[in-house]
């Protein structure tokens, strides 16, 4: 039998890396704000791409783009947790595109909520 390896991320300490992602649908640009003025105030650092302000119909970009977006802040040594600006119907669709041996040998806290 062959055991499985747990994979756990450390936790988040002042000073961190943490990249957003909108791999669902596209996001209130007030709420992103105001959630990043409160990530900054706790210490935390913010990475939030350009491409993240992407739509393509009800999703935040086209499912490539979103896809690329979510393995490149997995590719990120330096980053140490990604949240989603938003979740919704959609990320489902990406999964194919991911890239899980990146994913499994850079452990990051990931918070989403609905789909993700």
């Amino acid at each position: 039998m062959v055991k499985k390896q747990s994979i756990i991320p450390g936790r988040l300490l002042q000073g961190d890396y943490i990249g957003v992602v909108a791999p669902a649908s596209p996001f209130d640009h007030d709420n992103l704000v105001d959630g990043v003025s409160v990530l900054k105030s706790l210490g935390f650092r913010l990475i939030i791409p350009e491409d993240i302000f992407e739509k393509k119909g009800y999703l935040a970009g086209g499912d490539e783009q979103r896809a690329s977006l979510l393995n490149r802040l997995f590719a990120d040594e330096a980053i140490k947790a990604i949240f989603c600006a938003r979740g919704g119907f959609g990320s489902l669709r990406i999964l194919p595109l991911l890239d899980y041996a990146s994913i499994k040998n850079n452990p990051k806290i990931f918070i989403g909520y609905s789909d993700i």
